[in-house]
């Protein structure tokens, strides 16, 4: 159990030490560290794990930490995979904000900052392929029913501007009637 948690607390804070750019930026870390390196996860429980983050309150890192955490070594795996996704950043805001509320500039955060922006769209474009990917495609072929829910809640959302918690819960009821009539 000890090597669960240390192993658990070493992966965890490599995903929180570089997980600039939030959210969906985090994505790529989570399956390299989680799903390929650990086999924690699958791809699929990865994306189901981001649909699950959707619907709870809090950001889906710490969400994912708790989840995985709780799959691999229960309560205590949970505690110590989100405190480890926590730390780095605690660590790092508490640093930044004793120099920023001293008022000096710190030009090596500016400088660092601006060559992370462009990188996170491409970090969150590859997390977008692959939950696409296994949300679409299988082995046998196309999920069509995957496909038609990606286009409806796409089409709902860049042109008739629904909001997207309003897409979220009739993408969740959908999915519970298409269980229940195929």
């Amino acid at each position: 159990m000890i090597n669960k948690l240390l192993l658990l607390y070493v992966t965890f804070i490599k995903i929180g030490a570089f997980s600039f750019g939030g959210g969906y930026a985090v994505l790529p870390l989570i399956q390299k560290y989680v799903v390929n390196d650990m086999n924690w996860l699958s791809i699929k429980e990865l994306t189901d794990l981001v649909s699950l983050s959707q619907i709870t309150p809090g950001p889906i890192a710490i969400n994912a930490a708790t989840f995985i955490g709780t799959k691999v070594a229960s309560l205590p795996g949970a505690i110590v995979a989100t405190i480890a996704e926590v730390t780095p950043s605690c660590i790092l805001m508490l640093f930044l904000g004793y120099f920023i509320f001293r008022g000096k500039k710190i030009t090596f955060l500016d400088r660092t900052l601006k060559g992370l922006k462009p990188a996170i769209p491409g970090l969150i474009l590859i997390a977008a392929i692959d939950m696409f990917k296994s949300s679409i495609l299988s082995t046998e072929g196309i999920k069509y029913i995957g496909l038609l829910g990606f286009l409806i809640g796409g089409f709902l959302f860049m042109f008739k501007k629904i909001d997207i918690i309003k897409i979220i819960i009739i993408s969740a009821f959908a999915g519970i009637l298409f269980h229940f009539i195929i």
